[in-house]
């Protein structure tokens, strides 16, 4: 597993949490993850689930140390609020909690901005 695949399934994760945390929902089955990121992300539509799984142990272990998700078995729960900003330099979005730093985890500048809201 490379590099970027973990990072790009940090992303990834990042988002779905986010999400599904608007909706209401802050516990999460370790086990069921891979098939809920392949039924609503298209970039892992036709991933195999086992590998998928495989490559989403180090990334799950890693938004623990971060306090992103408090993990109790095979049950995630989010640690606290999940916010989107984006960063003012390189303009790459960002889902952080409140435990973390307030920097990009792109390229690590400070200044993030609000993520812009949906025009009606």
């Amino acid at each position: 597993m490379s590099d970027i695949a973990v990072k790009e399934l940090d992303w990834y994760l990042r988002d779905h949490l986010f999400r599904q945390s608007n909706a209401g929902k802050t516990i999460f089955r370790k086990e069921s993850l891979p098939s809920e990121m392949a039924a609503l992300y298209l970039r892992y539509r036709n991933a195999d689930l086992q590998q998928l799984s495989d490559t989403m142990s180090p990334v799950i272990e890693s938004l623990a140390a971060r306090k992103v998700i408090e993990q109790q078995g095979n049950e995630l729960k989010l640690a606290g609020r999940i916010t989107r900003l984006q960063c003012a330099k390189c303009f790459y979005i960002n889902y952080l909690t409140e435990a973390e730093p307030r920097a990009c985890l792109r390229c690590q500048h400070g200044e993030l901005h609000d993520f812009p809201k949906k025009k009606p």
